[in-house]
This record gives C-alpha cells, sequence and structure tokens, in this order.
C-alpha cells in the first residue's frame, strides 16, 4: 500500500511519481518503460560538521596569516 507522499521510481528512465490521494487499492503497481516502480528512498540529509570554539580560532589565525603576506 501507498500512503499519500510517497514517490515511485523508474530505474529504466528515472521518471518519479508522486502519490497526492490515496485510494485505498491492496497493492499498488505503475509500470513505466515495461518494468514495475520501485519505492523511491527519501533523500538523506547531511549531517552539519560542528567544530569547537578552539577549532574555529586557530582556522581563523591561519586565514589571517595567509591574507597579512
Amino acid at each position: 500500500m501507498v500512503k499519500k507522499g510517497d514517490a515511485m521510481y523508474c530505474d529504466a528512465c528515472g521518471l518519479v511519481v508522486v502519490v497526492d490521494e490515496e485510494c485505498g487499492c491492496a497493492e499498488t503497481e505503475l509500470i513505466c518503460c515495461g518494468e514495475l516502480m520501485v519505492p523511491k528512498k527519501p533523500a538523506t540529509k547531511r549531517k552539519k560538521k560542528v567544530l569547537s570554539k578552539t577549532k574555529v580560532k586557530a582556522i581563523a589565525k591561519k586565514t589571517r596569516a595567509k591574507t597579512k603576506k
């Protein structure tokens, strides 16, 4: 069963279909390019790199030294 907001992806051509309404059907099978479309995995969020205050100060010091030359 697919839910509202789910995305289906075609491996052959790259077409993405997003479900905007649930119909209540038992099994949903979409065919594109002669193949079944597969559920698209949600994009993973990148982890933000957190720097300590000492690292930030060290980086700032290095960039100031480079710009003074």
